[in-house]
């Protein structure tokens, strides 16, 4: 699998896992025996370890990279998710949810930040609308499951199945600097 495919399949997932988390939360939370005061608050709680996220994540890739931090984060928030099919106290719920939110958002968003390992400097930004555009099908995949599995009973398969798209978005977005060492090798055997 070449980098960019990687790229491509790591928003995918990334922008599946965002957009399939915040439309269905409530209900996935609601059918694991949440109130519905509850189950709405959720959805503010994960969206604010969110913006948490994003300014732990930034510094982080500053410091590890952005390929590894991604990485790390689609791991952590498919345990979230998972973690999130048990019902557990109240207190200890929010606590995973803000945690799920941190890594969630900010998984994707790695993502682009590492579009300049797969892309030369010349083809950066038709290479980020791919890897944009691309993720954006997941953002139409990840409501649509979540409404299928809520619509045929199996809601209790919701957190798995976006568990699922952060481990594969996990393992996507870690083959990216072994597709970028390939290619920069290719470009180096054609320029000789």
């Amino acid at each position: 699998m070449g980098s960019d495919t990687a790229a491509w399949l790591a928003s995918f997932c990334g922008l599946m896992l965002v957009y399939g988390m915040s439309t269905w939360l409530p209900q996935l939370m609601r059918s694991s025996g949440y109130g519905l005061t509850s189950s709405i608050s959720f959805l503010l709680v994960i969206n604010a370890g969110g913006i948490v996220g994003l300014l732990i994540a930034g510094r982080t890739a500053d410091r590890f990279g952005p390929v590894r931090v991604s990485a790390i984060w689609f791991v952590l928030t498919a345990v979230g998710a998972l973690l999130l099919q048990s019902r557990m106290p109240l207190a200890v719920t929010y606590a995973v949810v803000a945690f799920t939110g941190v890594w969630l958002f900010s998984a994707q968003v790695m993502v682009y930040a590492t579009t300049h390992t797969v892309y030369r400097e010349s083809e950066r930004v038709a290479g980020l609308g791919w890897v944009t555009g691309v993720g954006r099908t997941g953002a139409v995949v990840g409501p649509w499951l979540g409404g299928v599995l809520v619509a045929s009973g199996n809601q209790s398969w919701g957190f798995t199945a976006f568990a699922l798209a952060g481990v594969l978005g996990a393992v996507a977005i870690a083959l990216v600097p072994l597709g970028s060492r390939e290619k920069a090798a290719a470009v180096a055997r054609a320029e000789v």
